[in-house]
């Protein structure tokens, strides 16, 4: 008897955890969705790391320099690996996968490669500076004021951007584009590429607007030689006129001073008599 109700027991306790609302429903899910991804290695870093603000649309995200796909927004951090997603509450550690449609969209639409592409000498912020004032930056709309940022976010530039990221991949056979697939999923636009002809032309147009900015350059210092040493050589003569001026009256002057001389020794020795 008591073996019957045993049983009967243990069956009741079984169904109930089967058949339970949502009891079964969202851990088999998590199970499979976090199998064979693999959490991406510390990044490895001597002091907090500084960051780039790169344009995506009108949001501001950073990115670590050197470092592929790593982004700061909205304060929490983000990073790719293997072609999955994370995020952390912290830039070295604790990263937890989250699905894609989980991303901010500002992020996803940004190359992971970006920061090998902004010129040389982009502005380099602080981690201190960032996370004490990004939330300021943000609502103020921060960097929209400054020249280097609002060139960033020219629409020609960032379709220079993405399309030098683009063929880039395609000479190293990369054919994941991770950033235009989250961008296509979402509704994000994004920027038009140019074909490789157009590409080849602009190109050669700054190649030659590089040179003849040059050559500029060169004939502006030549000519500024020129005017340098025509001053130079006014001077000079000027000064040699004006040593010829004085040797010449020096010149005029020293008969009369030996004729006064000469008055005045006649004069004594009249004198004298």
């Amino acid at each position: 008897m008591n073996k019957s109700i045993y049983t009967v027991l243990g069956l009741a306790v079984l169904f109930g955890a089967l058949f339970a609302p949502g009891g079964t429903k969202e851990a088999p899910a998590q199970v499979q969705v976090n199998i064979g991804i693999v959490a991406p290695p510390p990044l490895q870093f001597a002091a907090p790391p500084d960051v780039y603000v790169v344009p995506s649309g009108s949001s501001y995200v950073y990115m670590v320099p050197d470092y592929d796909g790593v982004y700061f927004y909205g304060g929490s951090w983000y990073r790719t690996y293997n072609n999955h997603w994370f995020r952390s509450s912290h830039y070295n550690g604790g990263w937890d996968y989250i699905e894609q449609s989980r991303v901010p969209q500002v992020i996803v639409v940004v190359p992971p490669e970006y920061i090998h592409y902004v010129p040389s000498g982009y502005y380099r912020i602080h981690y201190n500076d960032l996370y004490s004032n990004w939330q300021t930056w943000d609502q103020g709309r921060y960097w929209d004021r400054y020249d280097w940022y609002t060139n960033e976010r020219r629409d020609d530039i960032r379709r220079e951007r993405y399309n030098r990221i683009d063929m880039d991949r395609q000479q190293r056979g990369v054919q994941t584009l991770q950033h235009q697939q989250g961008s296509q999923q979402r509704g994000v636009q994004q920027p038009q590429q140019y074909n490789v002809q157009k590409q080849k032309q602009h190109v050669q147009k700054q190649q030659k607007q590089h040179v003849q900015k040059q050559q500029k350059q060169h004939v502006q210092k030549q000519q500024k030689q020129h005017v340098q040493k025509q001053q130079k050589q006014h001077v000079q003569k000027q000064q040699q006129q004006q040593n010829q001026k004085v040797q010449k009256h020096s010149q005029q002057q020293q008969p009369k001073q030996q004729k006064q001389q000469h008055q005045q020794s006649n004069n004594k020795d009249k004198e004298i008599k």
